[in-house]
């Protein structure tokens, strides 16, 4: 498993602030758990999930966030998370045991 850094609390949380805390603990990876994620990364109009999904490059790192209702976000939202489960940086998942064992895999290389 990778060195995962999960930001406590289940209020949201700003992502960046978590980003540079992950980059300050030494982590590569980051966790963000159902209801972390404040509404402003929905609205991609915010900028904010652009923001998050460019820190993550520049720093090598990779997030998984657990959105179990991702069918309800906005359809330019959907949009955005579809792309981005095409990558290896950003994935948003279903369920939190999904999350780790995504997190897990791409910890081993695989």
């Amino acid at each position: 498993m990778p060195d995962v850094y999960e930001p406590a609390g289940a209020s949201p949380l700003d992502p960046i602030v978590a980003v540079v805390a992950c980059v300050e603990r030494g982590a590569d990876a980051l966790l963000f758990d159902a209801g972390a994620l404040p509404a402003a990364f929905f609205d991609l109009r915010s900028g904010l999930a652009g923001e998050v999904a460019q820190k993550l490059v520049n720093y090598g790192l990779r997030m998984a966030a657990v959105v179990p209702d991702l069918p309800d976000q906005p359809p330019r939202f959907r949009e955005f998370a579809r792309e981005a489960n095409g990558g290896g940086r950003l994935r948003f998942f279903a369920t939190r045991a999904e999350a780790l064992a995504w997190l897990a895999a791409e910890g081993a290389g695989a």
